[in-house]
């Protein structure tokens, strides 16, 4: 039997050579938010050549001049980084505590990109990743103990939403003038999407994967097991429970599964993308009338379906609980016959793991959008939402100076800005000079390239916490990969991916509303508790009409009033 500690065993072993391809410290002390105030000089001021004491504001549009473009550029360009961030007094230097969602989410003993960033940009870092929803329980307990961070980057715009409300957050037209880079991304959809009540709250953050995640099977399982590319949920079980009960991998052993979350007990993981199966994800709007997935028996038809393969132990061990990176040894090792990925990075960590094995790269397909009884429109769960939120706390503004020096900093990190590619990956040729290296292309986008046996002897264990960095700034929107026979992946993955771009979406309506944040975030935790409690027999079905009403008093029916309202449609 595989066991659960022989996963994170080696788990351990490919950690460092998964995220360094992923195109996948403890808090320090607290800081007042205020500058340091020796005014000594940075020992590097490359982080702004031209920028001198007395910086000049020339250039720099007033938040009410500010222009939003209407889409992302085709191919971005870098902006003039002198002119650009000439604002910044670089002879000041200030202390700024930052926080975000990451992949590893523990301190790096040695963390050579803050170091960098430091001496690059004039600053003291306090940095603190953590999962996504200990960064959603810690930020609001710094917010309301008094000792806010500077910025947060979060995925979930409710906290943003309700931070703002309780006047914890500066305004981001306040400091979107000084950040250029990042105005050429900042689209009128997005702008709206950050907005409540005609104020922005944060800045809309581009997405790490942009609708490259997708279904993918073992497509070397099903010629094994005389299947065909499942195509209904039914079919959809039948392999599961195939995956499971035939020993596919022919070892003999019971020890194949279908799936697992790998959301570390805090959701579906991996797994909420089977609710597309069976209907609208989100909000959306049906016969004139506001929806929920609440609402139309979307969501209760998920859960029977988790239900239904937890019954029949066709999931993986720990399969609620474990954590992501933990699960990649079931994945990796054969272990697994469906996973939610997108399509390049899952060829090329099966291509690491296998010890550059180029036959493994065959293994893996995408499945096209799964219908049921229940649904018979086959589609995606909605594309073209942002990556996530970044908050500035009020107190930032306060001081004009570290203002300007944390969207300085934030700008700078942006794609393809001067130093974007510092932080990510596990750190580009300013770190690591001698394996790393940015080529561009003949379009006018990128490619980067990395000698990944010899990064991977350099990045030791006591490091891997600094490649959280790339949450900053991180996105594939652009990138590019050299096709080569020295990188068999490439090819394949990217065309996984166009793939599953092209999939039909349902409509993403969620970027039209502007729900109340504090009751989303009540409601998500009501969702969380709940869910769970029904797939594991701990709440029954029979209960699911008393549930819907529980959910409408904890603050669904607010949010449907408010949805029909907002979309112009009549409620349910």
């Amino acid at each position: 039997m595989f066991r659960k500690t022989t996963a994170v065993m080696i788990s351990l072993l490919l950690v460092l050579s998964l995220l360094l391809a992923a195109c996948s410290s403890n808090k320090g002390a607290t800081t007042n938010g205020q500058a340091n105030g020796n005014g000594d000089k940075p020992a590097n001021t490359s982080g702004n050549e031209g920028a001198a004491e007395g910086a000049s504001e020339e250039g720099v549009p007033k938040p009410e001049d500010l222009k939003y473009p209407k889409a992302f550029p085709d191919v971005p360009t870098p902006v003039d980084y002198d002119k650009s961030y000439a604002y910044d007094d670089m002879s000041k230097s200030y202390t700024i505590d930052i926080m975000l969602g990451g992949f590893i989410n523990q301190p790096a003993t040695k963390d050579m990109i803050k170091e960098f960033y430091e001496k690059t940009f004039n600053v003291k870092i306090n940095f603190t990743n953590l999962t996504g929803e200990d960064l959603v329980n810690k930020t609001n307990v710094r917010f309301a103990s008094g000792d806010a961070p500077d910025v947060v980057l979060l995925g979930d715009r409710p906290v943003a939403q309700a931070l703002f409300k309780q006047d914890q957050l500066l305004e981001a037209t306040q400091m979107l003038p000084y950040m250029p880079q990042m105005m050429s991304y900042v689209t009128e959809e997005y702008k709206k999407w950050a907005t409540d009540d005609g104020k922005m709250i944060g800045i809309p953050r581009l997405p790490t994967f942009p609708d490259v995640w997708g279904n993918f099977i073992r497509q070397d399982w099903l010629a094994k097991l005389n299947m065909e590319m499942p195509k209904t949920a039914d079919e959809v079980f039948a392999y599961a429970k195939a995956v499971t009960e035939q020993d596919p991998d022919g070892n003999g052993k019971a020890d194949t599964w279908f799936m697992g979350a790998a959301g570390a007990g805090q959701g579906w993981g991996m797994m909420a993308g089977l609710i597309d199966m069976f209907g609208h994800r989100g909000w959306n709007v049906k016969d004139d009338k506001i929806n929920n997935p609440m609402l139309d028996g979307t969501n209760k038809a998920f859960l029977e379906f988790i239900k239904k393969l937890n019954d029949n132990k066709l999931l993986a061990p720990d399969w609620y609980t474990i954590q992501w990176e933990q699960f990649k040894a079931y994945t990796l090792q054969n272990k697994i016959g469906m996973v939610n990925y997108p399509g390049w990075n899952l060829l090329q960590e099966q291509y690491s793991a296998s010890q550059n094995n180029a036959d493994t790269l065959k293994n893996w397909a995408p499945v096209p959008p799964l219908t049921s009884e229940l649904n018979a429109d086959g589609k995606l769960g909605p594309g073209g939402s942002p990556g996530g939120i970044i908050i500035i706390s009020k107190k930032v503004g306060e001081d004009p100076g570290k203002m300007k020096r944390i969207a300085h900093f934030l700008d700078a990190v942006q794609y393809p800005n001067k130093y974007y590619w510092v932080g990510n990956q596990g750190g580009g040729p300013e770190i690591w000079p001698d394996y790393t290296k940015v080529t561009k292309n003949e379009d006018g986008t990128y490619f980067y390239d990395s000698d990944m046996v010899k990064l991977q002897n350099e990045m030791k264990p006591e490091l891997k916490g600094m490649m959280d960095w790339q949450s900053v700034g991180y996105t594939l929107i652009w990138e590019r990969h050299k096709y080569s026979p020295e990188f068999p992946y490439n090819e394949p993955g990217d065309n996984y991916q166009d793939e599953v771009r092209a999939y039909p979406r349902v409509t993403n309506y969620d970027m039209l509303l502007n729900l109340d944040g504090p009751t989303t975030n009540r409601l998500k935790d009501f969702i969380q508790k709940n869910e769970i409690a029904f797939v594991l027999g701990k709440r029954s079905f029979d209960d699911w009409d008393k549930y819907v009403e529980e959910w409408k008093k904890a603050g669904g029916q607010k949010l449907i009033d408010q949805a029909a309202e907002q979309l112009g449609v009549g409620k349910p």
